[in-house]
């Protein structure tokens, strides 16, 4: 199995445990590269303190940028990319919360977690970790698989508070 192929793989058990239809998550993917594009390409943001996400065209931008003026950078490159509905935001500034050495910690230990719950799909629900704040984005079928992630995410030792944007979608 080469990388590619695992990447293959990956995406098509992905795509299997979205609930968006193909068309959707194809479109919410180009949205979402031409947003890091443009992040690459922009001065003192980078796609390594910055995730985006993209779902039904609403776009989220979560992590850390060094201030006022590149988180407004950041939301103006979201607002001119075609595609855009509307953005969702959880930024913070290094001065907000200080760096937290345990963000990846944090993370496998939801995944984990996510992957072992017979409610919650793993690959439906993204998981962010800001200066130890465990963001959630993503769509969802039932309120209880937000609650299990909320729950996990409160149990895990460092975690300094949960934020959600996940969206109930009802099948």
């Amino acid at each position: 199995m080469t990388p590619l192929t695992g990447i293959n793989v990956y995406d098509a058990y992905q795509i299997s445990k979205d609930e968006r239809g193909i068309y959707s998550i194809t479109k919410d993917k180009f949205i979402k590269t031409k947003i890091q594009t443009k992040i690459f390409a922009s001065s003192g943001l980078s796609n390594l303190n910055v995730d985006v996400e993209s779902f039904y065209g609403d776009v989220y931008l979560i992590g850390v940028v060094p201030d006022a003026e590149h988180k407004t950078k950041l939301v103006e490159l979201a607002k001119n990319t075609d595609g855009v509905s509307k953005i969702y935001t959880y930024i913070r500034l290094p001065s907000d919360g200080g760096e937290c050495e345990s963000n990846l910690a944090i993370m496998l230990k939801l995944k984990n977690n996510f992957f072992k719950d017979s409610i919650i799909n793993g690959t439906s629900v993204r998981v962010s970790v800001v200066q130890c704040n465990v963001v959630f984005t993503g769509i969802i079928t039932d309120i209880e698989q937000e609650k299990h992630a909320i729950w996990y995410a409160k149990h895990i030792e460092g975690v300094r508070d949960v934020y959600s944007f996940l969206k109930v979608m009802k099948e």
